[in-house]
């Protein structure tokens, strides 16, 4: 759990310095669960909100460090292996940063295609 919090102070610096592009990318990583429901965000329109956006998904998306760290710890206590452990956290990354893309795009005042 330590290494994980660790990760979340990193990411959430990284999300503020790197000027959008950790959101950036984490945007295209997740675009088959968000796509769907907003389509391109290049297709976007609405306030002029989207570099903010783009730094606040990435900043948000290091608090799944943090789930991911919690449930790695609950695995590892039913003796799960390595692998599955790995595999879990992973997920949890993916499906988080997903999930703040989809919480920014509904709440960032946006008009979607």
């Amino acid at each position: 759990m330590k290494y994980s919090i660790i990760a979340c102070l990193v990411a959430g610096a990284l999300g503020l310095l790197s000027m959008g592009a950790l959101g950036f990318g984490l945007y295209y990583l997740t675009y088959p669960l968000h796509y769907p429901l907003f389509g391109d965000i290049n297709d976007w329109k609405g306030k002029d909100l989207f570099w903010p956006s783009v730094i606040w998904a990435g900043m948000l998306w290091s608090a799944s460090f943090l789930l991911a760290g919690f449930n790695d710890v609950k695995l590892k206590r039913t003796q799960a292996s390595k692998t599955k452990r790995v595999l879990v956290y992973g997920v949890i990354l993916w499906l988080g940063a997903g999930a703040v893309w989809i919480f920014v795009a509904l709440t960032s005042g946006f008009e979607f295609p």
